[in-house]
């Protein structure tokens, strides 16, 4: 069995993903971009990844910022980065992937239809590409040798481009991440990143406690009040309106953090106060944050996108949208994840259910 993996993205979830598989049996690769390479260390080092109460040294086979011989290491392809670094690693990649590779963006919200474009549009070979509706692990990058994995997920969606292929390619991610459940295509798991329904209207609704306190509160625990969660809700049901419309019946917010392993059944006040790892966490330190920058820009602006594409009602989002551009002065639909760069602009239903 191939046990080689390669990780792009050194930051919280590239490093720690990078050791939980070394620390699994894996043979791992962690490349960065060159212009990041500040973040990484240097082959040989001995990394520190902080785990079920242990502390574990370990070291990676590759690290390196060479993008032939992170390609070269293994046929699949994680990449851990924000959202708003997906167009940079697509481009890195071009001209130099194969379509015998499995890439997979962990997480996407629609961002392997972003890669495609970029790979199509510089005519290189297109790999079996993939996504995941959130990351692996909550976790910290501690320093740039040392990880802390707080949970790891224990339901990880994941959606593979063409989806005639799910099967196959899920079952090769099967030897390396646990839990792992199949969407029947990337628009239905683009469309199921939790992070974009909550993060916005929270950090919105509570922009003025985090700039008098710098996030020093517990965000789902005392920001998501009842007034809160009817925001989110009213974001959740048009999310599944655009769903439905592509044929799918996707979880509500609530469901999908009680189905992933956070909290009890319940409505979402009820599911998020028992979940010991989500009232755990504390909120942003700014309002700048990429809480907004990028679940907005990359999460309900795009969903918004193709809700009016399809003349389905989107009046929350775009609210959110609107009121996010205002609180930080900038418009946050301008440097965003719009339908010419997911491929969908000019292509009715039928035809964007061919393309993926």
């Amino acid at each position: 069995m191939n046990n080689k993996i390669t990780i792009m993205g050194s930051g919280n979830t590239g490093l720690s993903t990078a050791l939980k598989m070394k620390n699994d049996g894996h043979k791992v690769c962690l490349f960065e971009l060159p212009e990041f390479s500040e973040s990484l260390e240097k082959n040989n080092t001995e990394f520190k990844l902080n785990i079920n109460d242990k502390q574990i040294n370990l070291k990676l086979d590759l690290i390196t910022t060479n993008v032939d011989e992170a390609i070269s290491f293994s046929k699949i392809v994680i990449i851990c980065v924000p959202a708003y670094a997906h167009k940079e690693f697509a481009k890195s990649i071009s001209n130099k992937i194969s379509s015998e590779h499995l890439v997979v963006l962990m997480p996407g919200t629609l961002g392997s239809l972003e890669f495609k474009t970029i790979l199509k549009k510089n005519s290189s070979e297109i790999p079996i590409l993939g996504e995941t509706d959130t990351s692996p692990f909550v976790c910290r990058k501690i320093n740039n040798n040392e990880a802390t994995i707080l949970g790891e997920v224990p339901s990880l969606g994941v959606a593979i481009n063409p989806k005639e292929k799910t099967q196959a390619y899920v079952d090769k991610l099967n030897s390396f991440f646990h839990g792992l459940i199949s969407y029947k295509d990337v628009i239905m798991c683009g469309l199921s990143s939790l992070n974009p329904v909550v993060h916005p209207a929270g950090v919105i609704l509570n922009s003025g406690r985090i700039e008098k306190s710098n996030g020093e509160f517990y965000f789902y625990n005392e920001g998501l009040t009842e007034s809160v969660v009817r925001v989110i809700n009213s974001v959740d049901s048009e999310r599944k309106n655009i769903a439905n419309y592509f044929g799918h019946e996707i979880d509500s917010v609530a469901d999908a953090f009680h189905n992933a392993g956070f909290g009890i059944k319940g409505d979402l006040l009820e599911t998020i106060s028992s979940s010991k790892m989500l009232t755990s966490l504390k909120a942003p330190g700014v309002v700048n944050h990429r809480w907004l920058t990028e679940d907005i820009s990359y999460g309900i602006y795009t969903w918004s996108l193709l809700g009016k594409k399809f003349n389905i009602e989107t009046h929350t989002m775009e609210t959110l949208v609107e009121m996010g551009s205002i609180l930080l002065g900038i418009d946050l639909k301008i440097n965003s994840r719009n339908l010419d760069s997911l491929g969908l602009s000019d292509l009715d239903i039928s035809e964007i259910n061919d393309y993926i």
